[in-house]
This record gives C-alpha cells, sequence and structure tokens, in this order.
C-alpha cells in the first residue's frame, strides 16, 4: 500500500497524489514537460530558467510561491490570471500564513503541500475534488502540478511552480478518445 501524503478529508474527498506522467490535462501536461526539460542532470531546475516563452501556453494556470525562511512561511510572487479568478482573489504578495488566519482549512492544506514539495525537493501531481470550492461552483474537481524549483542547482528548494486547471467533472477518468473529443470541443470554442 502506498503513502498518500494528503490530509484524510482531501483522501476522503477523493484527491489522490499520482505520478507526473499520470496528468491529463494538456495544459498541466505541458507544464510537467516543460519544468522536466529544465532539469537537465538535476532533480530540479532553478527559478531564473524560467521564460515567459517557455511558459505561454500555461501561464495564466500558473502559481510561483517564494521559500520564505526555509518553509517558515510562503510568498505568492506570480499568479496567473485563471488562478486569480478561481480562489476569486489577487493573492500575489501575500503569505500562507495570511491564508491560515483568514481561512485555517484552506491554509493547513495549502502549507501541507508545499512544504511537502519543499522539503522533499519532489513534485506531485494531485487529482481530485476542490476543497475551496463555495457549493454552487461549477467548479469541482482539479488537476495540479507542484513542481519544486532551486537555485544554481542547489539541493534546497527556494521556489514552487504550481501549474493547476479546476474542472466540472474529473477528466482522468475519461477515456483517451473522449478526452480528445473533449480537448478538441475547447479548442473549437
Amino acid at each position: 500500500m502506498s503513502h498518500n501524503p494528503l490530509s484524510a478529508r482531501q483522501q476522503a474527498d477523493g484527491s489522490a497524489v499520482t505520478a507526473l506522467d499520470k496528468a491529463r490535462n494538456p495544459f498541466v501536461a505541458k507544464a510537467i514537460a516543460y519544468w522536466q526539460s529544465l532539469c537537465g542532470e538535476s532533480r530540479f531546475p532553478a527559478r531564473d530558467q524560467l521564460t515567459l516563452r517557455g511558459m505561454a501556453s500555461f501561464l495564466q494556470l500558473t502559481v510561483i510561491i517564494a521559500v520564505i525562511d526555509g518553509g517558515a512561511d510562503y510568498e505568492y510572487r506570480y499568479v496567473g490570471e485563471a488562478q486569480r479568478l478561481a480562489f476569486r482573489t489577487y493573492f500575489k504578495g501575500m503569505r500562507v500564513s495570511q491564508i491560515e488566519a483568514a481561512a485555517p482549512e484552506l491554509g493547513a492544506i495549502l502549507r501541507g503541500a508545499y512544504e511537502l514539495v519543499r522539503s522533499s525537493g519532489m513534485p506531485l501531481l494531485v487529482q481530485g475534488r476542490i476543497d475551496h470550492a463555495p457549493v454552487d461552483s461549477q467548479f469541482r474537481y482539479h488537476e495540479t502540478a507542484f513542481l519544486p524549483l532551486g537555485a544554481g542547482g542547489a539541493a534546497a528548494v527556494d521556489h514552487l511552480l504550481i501549474v493547476g486547471v479546476q474542472v466540472p467533472d474529473p477528466f482522468w477518468e475519461f477515456s483517451d478518445e473522449k478526452l480528445k473529443i473533449l480537448t478538441g470541443q475547447v479548442r473549437a470554442e
């Protein structure tokens, strides 16, 4: 039996950590491929290797977070438009400690995921129900990649690259054929 690093509530809601190659959303998959292309021989790339051109296709779905004091806190440095809309706030410049003070449950979920990636230096791909979505939200599921970044091949993670989508249906359960049809419909709109 494998260890699921998610909280008991996240597990009960159906969230699961899975391998990066299981990413089903094309934008999340592109972000993972881009991150992997920057890794080279290192476990993870440096934040200064990221380029706007390289991230153009998924930039709106991106959040970049700085690790403060070895994980004592985390600060949002870049927040893509889709993420701002999903969370209904512009949280650039905010810290996780501020979110924990205002919304303790959400803050604990965020800190737990960020700390796991920071402390292990390993990426995560999470698929499942959204814990923070309002009951009437049409977007009830997500696929999110949490990708570590470090300075100049350093062993320590100093930033996190997070790319995620929120959707009405858990598309990772779709067959490959149904997913292609859905992707074609989205591109046509």
